[in-house]
């Protein structure tokens, strides 16, 4: 499985709720895989969960600016690499999302699941 790095706080933060049906369905069997423990390897740009994303078009976001600021923090702060390979416990207690993610359109919803647990 592929995930880009701004990804793995959206997973971390993840209530069932999305774009459209499609990109929930995609969200919810992602979640389950990679906190049932799945592999999956850091990729640059769109990964398993931009595939059914309606903002992404041919592979490429179309909020690329925005999407690729919350990669680059995600990637700097928590020491990252592409193309390794990681695990949800390497991420689970992760809580960064006040320092990457604050001007995302569902960061508030993330911060009521963050502040829930």
């Amino acid at each position: 499985m592929q995930i880009r790095p701004h990804h793995i706080l959206c997973i971390n933060n993840y209530v069932g709720r999305g774009y459209s049906e499609a990109f929930t369905a995609n969200m919810d069997g992602i979640c389950r895989r990679i906190k049932d423990g799945e592999p999956f390897v850091l990729t640059k740009g769109a990964d398993d969960v931009c595939a059914a994303c309606p903002f992404c078009k041919d592979g490429e976001c179309m909020t690329k600016e925005k999407t690729d600021r919350y990669d680059k923090a995600a990637l700097v702060i928590l020491s990252l690499e592409y193309g390794r390979e990681y695990t949800y416990k390497d991420f689970e207690k992760t809580d960064i999302i006040d320092k990457v993610c604050h001007d995302c359109e569902w960061y508030g919803l993330c911060k009521e699941q963050k502040n829930s647990r």
